[in-house]
């Protein structure tokens, strides 16, 4: 076991303070580049490495450090990570040297300071925040026994203990592997509850839902039509939704909310009247418990119950003195004579819960329901399924409105407490039981009266449900998620030991998220960074980065006459120039190339999308935006006119310098038609050669 000396303890808290040092004194000297990035020049690791000599010497422990990023500039953290000597192999996930881009190592990093929010964070890091291509023994194990969760920290720069403390205990559970543990094993896929596709535009994230929704779903095929079709089928039967995360999505959309409805059924007046409606998460997460079910009686084959089947309390007569009554004739009776009948104005007279209750009973209740018959506060003796719309019997009678029932249990007494969110029942005569599902009540009867024989026609909770939302970063998911946040992590699913429910604002409803439905977001990294997420999301979803594949444009080209343009090393030349210039979340994927057949649709793709998202990426900075296209002439440059009258008066001003004008080429120009125009891009010798000639 690893315990750190005291002398050790000082050295790794002063590499932690010269780490933030370096960073600080960057943002202190606020040089900046010439994309007016905060510079590191200046700036040195060497000290940190001085520090931290003790970790490779003492505990077998490489590292590596990291001020800013390769471009000269601060991005969002700078690090430190540490890794394994042993690990450091040939056939080990890590290979032979310590990098960012392979296997799995520690991560600290000081982080925030670019959004006046600083912290350290120490977790174990993977490459892009995708452990996929590090699996192995002991990512599996680390990850199925929550170890990647629990060793997920952010920390007060002033609480450097803790840090140091955290930090040996992360080193000793890594240590606790073997090295044969790390051995990459591409063939144990884990898939993921809730995980996000992020990358830069037309790299395919929402194409690859279909792939990753299948593949949760148990699918395994290779055609796309196949694929789509399959997928249009689940759809279909509810196991695959579909959303889009915008600015004025809200909790109401996702969850539930109160939405106004029409009611036109007096004649011509319209009334305006407020519903509980349940948005498509919610619908998903019911879906996802219900079962299709049967009692095992010929009286009521043809009658299923599912968690919608609602469910009604009834009592039935003063003291349940009608109870054995409607047990014999398989019936169950209101009062009040013939007000029920006739609804005049002895109904009108009517307080509001008789009102309530004749309402319920002769309108409200259907065929299918069931119906539990009150016997205390807390109990039920009999439940019956309701199999006849609403009947009258004698006129002298006082009981004479009634419906026939199917009993399914009687003279057993129930409790109800439990099922009802521990509430009491109401001496009300006739009112549903809006807490409790049918499927719990059916489970609780079979469980206490095993005579009953119930059958399972379609069980949903042995499927997979999948919500896909597109666009999830443009959405403000504090507000949408709410207090759902939690519920969605894996360990706080429904029939797990750490089962989280909460009751819902609107319907008051216990509410919980089931172990088998998955949630697959897409996030553009062109229009939020993943660094600027809200952290309660970053912390419950993995995350699998998307980013341009330029195999797919191998040996794709467009010709005309004896001249290619190769799509692939167009693309390379564009990314490679907008990395350097900005970054790499805001490169231009694969997919705007892939369906391109000739110059027309090269034509098209430019003018109306690769032109636009460089607009966009550069703020309008043409000569930026010239700098990207290797000045190949789709952008012109115009010397401001010295003659133009309009410019006159600014002439005389001390400001007043010659300006170049950018604009774009227009659509008609000849150039566009053109495939050496496209050639420029990623052929710097016919640039020049033009540049030459201008």
């Amino acid at each position: 076991m690893i315990e750190f000396s005291n002398e050790d303890k000082e050295e790794f808290i002063k590499a932690i303070d010269e780490l933030i040092k370096q960073v600080d004194d960057c943002i202190l000297r606020n040089k900046r580049t010439k994309q007016g990035k905060i510079s590191i020049e200046g700036s040195s690791s060497q000290n940190i490495k001085q520090y931290l000599e003790f970790i490779d010497k003492k505990y077998n422990y490489s590292f590596k450090i990291a001020i800013g990023n390769s471009g000269g500039f601060l991005n969002s953290d700078s690090w430190i990570m540490f890794a394994r000597n042993d690990l450091l192999k040939e056939g080990l996930i890590n290979g032979k040297k310590i990098t960012p881009t392979k296997g799995v190592y520690i991560f600290i990093a000081y982080s925030g300071y670019l959004e006046d929010n600083k912290h350290i964070v120490l977790k174990f890091g993977f490459p892009q925040g995708n452990i996929e291509n590090s699996r192995c023994v002991a990512i599996n194990k680390m990850e199925n026994d929550g170890y990647l969760k629990k060793f997920d920290f952010i920390c007060d720069l002033s609480d450097k203990d803790k840090l140091l403390k955290d930090f040996l205990k992360m080193m000793n559970y890594f240590n606790s592997f073997s090295e044969n543990d790390f051995r990459l094993n591409k063939n144990n896929k884990i898939i993921f509850k809730n995980q996000i596709l992020y990358g830069p535009p037309g790299t395919g994230k929402t194409y690859h839902t279909i792939d990753k929704a299948l593949e949760i779903l148990g699918e395994n095929l290779e055609n796309r039509i196949d694929k789509k079709a399959k997928f249009d089928e689940y759809v279909k039967n509810g196991q695959i939704v579909f959303t889009t995360f915008h600015q004025s999505y809200g909790y109401e959309e996702f969850i539930e909310g109160i939405k106004p409805i029409i009611n036109k059924d007096n004649g011509n007046s319209k009334e305006l009247d407020y519903e509980i409606k349940d948005g498509i998460f919610k619908r998903i997460c019911n879906r996802a418990l219900n079962k299709e079910r049967k009692v095992d009686n010929n009286e009521i084959d043809d009658i299923t119950i599912n968690n919608d089947t609602p469910i009604w309390k009834i009592s039935l007569g003063p003291n349940a003195s009608l109870r054995d009554k409607c047990f014999k004739e398989n019936k169950i009776y209101i009062g009040w004579n013939k007000i029920p009948e006739n609804m005049n104005e002895e109904f009108l007279a009517l307080g509001t819960n008789d009102k309530s209750t004749i309402n319920n009973f002769k309108d409200e209740m259907q065929i299918g329901d069931l119906v539990c018959v009150f016997n205390s506060l807390k109990t039920i003796k009999g439940v019956g399924i309701i199999k006849s719309d609403v009947k009258y019997g004698d006129d002298k009678e006082e009981y004479r409105t009634y419906r026939d029932v199917e009993w399914i249990s009687k003279d057993s007494e129930i409790s109800l407490y439990e099922l009802n969110d521990n509430k009491n029942l109401t001496l009300k005569t006739v009112y549903k039981l809006w807490r409790i599902r049918a499927n719990d009540l059916l489970e609780k009867i079979k469980n206490e009266k095993e005579q009953i024989d119930i059958k399972t026609i379609d069980d949903n909770t042995e499927k997979k449900f999948v919500i896909i939302i597109d666009e999830i970063n443009r959405g403000n998911v504090s507000k949408i998620f709410g207090e759902l946040i939690t519920l969605i992590e894996p360990s706080k699913r429904i029939s797990k030991e750490e089962e989280l429910k909460v009751t819902l604002p609107y319907s008051g409803e216990k509410f919980g998220v089931p172990e088998n439905v998955y949630i697959i977001g897409t996030m553009n990294t062109a229009d939020r960074s993943i660094t600027s997420l809200d952290t309660a999301l970053r912390r419950r979803f993995e995350f699998v980065e998307m980013m341009p594949d330029l195999s797919k444009l191998n040996n794709k080209f467009v010709k005309k006459d004896q001249e290619k343009v190769e799509l692939q090393q167009l693309l390379e030349a564009i990314n490679t120039r907008i990395e350097y210039l900005l970054d790499r979340e805001k490169t231009i994927g694969h997919a705007f190339f892939m369906n391109i057949e000739n110059l027309n649709d090269l034509k098209w793709v430019f003018q109306n999308k690769i032109i636009p998202l460089l607009q966009e990426y550069f703020y309008d900075d043409y000569a930026l935006i010239n700098a990207v296209l290797n000045n190949n002439g789709m952008i012109e440059e115009v010397v401001e006119n010295k003659e133009n009258d309009y410019l006159h008066s600014i002439r005389k001003l001390e400001i007043y310098n010659e300006k170049i004008i950018y604009n774009i080429t227009s659509f008609d120009s000849k150039i566009w038609d053109n495939e050496i125009t496209y050639q420029k891009i990623y052929k710097n010798q016919i640039s020049d050669n033009k540049t030459k000639e201008n």
